[in-house]
């Protein structure tokens, strides 16, 4: 039986993922600067993806949104992580019925559509900050691993 790994895929997503942490250095442009000279730029030596309507260097923002992306996803993933195990141990030392009681409040957050318990959670913390919505992604989402 011959096994084979995907080696190109992980090569290429490593590329990616040291892309996002380096792009400081080999992206000159700031994403968010409107050069207003070059809006609706295509493709070219200077704006290797071109720019938006406002002028901004897309190489630039796919990079650096990407940064903020992979930050998202491994706060989140680490919150909602703790949260499953702390919640999962709290029912599972409880009593019976402590842990009858756990299982329906779960059930209850649960019942409640993600996008609208992530805007909720959202506004109760205030100013939307990356750490502030990786907090409440994990949050969200840890309820469902914790049911598991």
């Amino acid at each position: 039986m011959n096994k084979k790994k995907p080696v190109l895929a992980v090569v290429i997503l490593l590329i990616i993922v040291a892309g996002c942490f380096a792009c400081g250095f080999f992206v000159g442009k700031d994403p968010a600067y409107p050069y207003l000279k070059n809006c609706n730029q295509p493709p070219g030596k200077e704006f290797l993806f071109g720019t938006d309507p406002m002028g901004r260097d897309v190489f630039s923002m796919i990079w650096h949104g990407g940064q903020v992306a992979l930050f998202i996803g491994a706060v989140s993933t680490i919150v909602s992580t703790a949260v499953a195990m702390v919640f999962g141990t709290l029912s599972g030392c409880a009593p019976k019925w402590g842990d009858g009681l756990l299982m329906r409040l779960l059930e209850i957050f649960l019942s409640i559509p993600n996008l609208l318990a992530v805007i909720f959670l959202q506004a109760v913390l205030g100013k939307a900050t990356v750490v502030s919505i990786s907090f409440v992604i994990g949050i969200t989402g840890g309820m469902s691993i914790a049911k598991v």
